[in-house]
């Protein structure tokens, strides 16, 4: 009881960032939506949200167009699958697992920054996490909140010197998403010892294994997911100047109303880069690494998109923005990000496309 009083203390802030801000932008998406009783499941599930409810109910399939969904990972359908089995409807649970992934993410991310820097820093970074131009994904149908959940999760108790805790914890990441991969180079940047090494080396990938075989289970090819991200979502590998020259050439008219969709992706991408600068010059290099692998994973594909949400779970984007000095600067982003926020909330909650 004792302990956990501590932790709240110490946590308080934090927590009232993060919940306040989610809580808000559900709010916020109800009275921009012109109705209080609007339900938050139609507002906040779109695009690929129902297909991690299909996933959840139904597992994968080999035939029919939910065959497609082979794309998507399994934990959170997984995840979603479990609370319903415990009485939720699959909806609440869609919402509620990010949503409350979102918070344990704000509090790792806290603790990981207080490793290197102070409390203020350790605030902002939190601040510019949960006001990110793209956080709204934080609290939607999607992954990102489970995804930076493990992976702060991996790399604190990783640099804690926790390594079976640690590949664990990475183990979940790469089976939320494939980034969880990327982690690997950071470990190495990152190890004391070579026995650490190994066995959080060994743990990390198993995840994306398991991805692989639930691949192999279902149409008897381990990578068959690449054949719907190829034919159905025009994805495939490939070098990442092929991948920037299809998106620089496909931007459409300023006038056309898909041009904002394809700015985005290319600020999106510029962002990144100048905040892996700022990562590798003022916060750590292992994270610069990690941040340049994720860029280089974002364009390598013949179809870039998605940049801004995929820039969401970069965790040391926040701890950069975090370590800016000047209070003018600090304001001017965010207020940015805020605007930004708050009209990709309304956008999303619409049922358009926002990444």
């Amino acid at each position: 009881m004792v302990n956990t009083i501590k932790a709240l203390t110490r946590w308080k802030a934090v927590l009232l960032i993060a919940l306040f801000s989610r809580i808000i932008l559900f709010i916020f998406s109800l009275i921009v939506n012109h109705s209080l009783n609007s339900s938050l499941f139609d507002l906040w599930i779109h695009w690929d949200g129902p297909h991690y409810i299909d996933l959840a109910k139904f597992g994968y399939q080999p035939n029919g167009d939910t065959s497609l969904f082979i794309v998507f990972y399994p934990l959170y359908p997984f995840l979603i699958k479990l609370l319903s089995l415990l009485g939720l409807s699959f909806s609440l649970a869609a919402i509620l697992i990010p949503t409350v992934f979102s918070i344990i993410a704000s509090v790792l991310l806290y603790e990981l920054t207080r490793l290197d820097f102070n409390k203020k820093t350790a605030l902002l970074a939190v601040w510019f996490l949960n006001i990110f131009p793209t956080s709204l994904f934080l609290q939607g149908s999607y992954t990102e909140s489970m995804f930076l959940t493990f992976s702060l999760l991996a790399v604190y108790l990783f640099r804690k010197q926790q390594p079976y805790l640690s590949g664990l914890s990475g183990l979940l990441s790469s089976v939320t998403r494939i980034n969880g991969v990327l982690l690997l180079p950071l470990f190495v940047f990152e190890t004391k010892t070579l026995r650490q090494l190994l066995i959080t080396v060994i743990l990390t990938p198993i995840g994306f294994g398991i991805y692989l075989l639930i691949n192999y289970l279902t149409f008897h090819n381990f990578f068959y997911f690449t054949i719907p991200l190829r034919d159905h979502w025009f994805k495939e590998l490939t070098f990442p100047w092929v991948g920037l020259s299809n998106l620089v050439h496909s931007v459409p008219p300023i006038q056309d109303p898909n041009f904002y969709i394809y700015a985005s992706e290319i600020v999106g991408l510029i962002f990144i880069l100048i905040m892996t600068l700022m990562v590798l010059l003022k916060v750590r290099i292992s994270y610069g690494y990690y941040m340049f692998l994720n860029l280089l994973l974002f364009t390598s594909t013949s179809f870039i998109l998605s940049t801004p949400r995929y820039a969401l779970i970069l965790f040391p984007i926040y701890i950069a923005l975090g370590r800016i000095a000047n209070k003018y600067i600090l304001a001017v982003i965010s207020v940015l990000f805020i605007s930004l926020l708050l009209l990709a909330t309304y956008v999303y909650t619409q049922g358009r496309w926002v990444s």
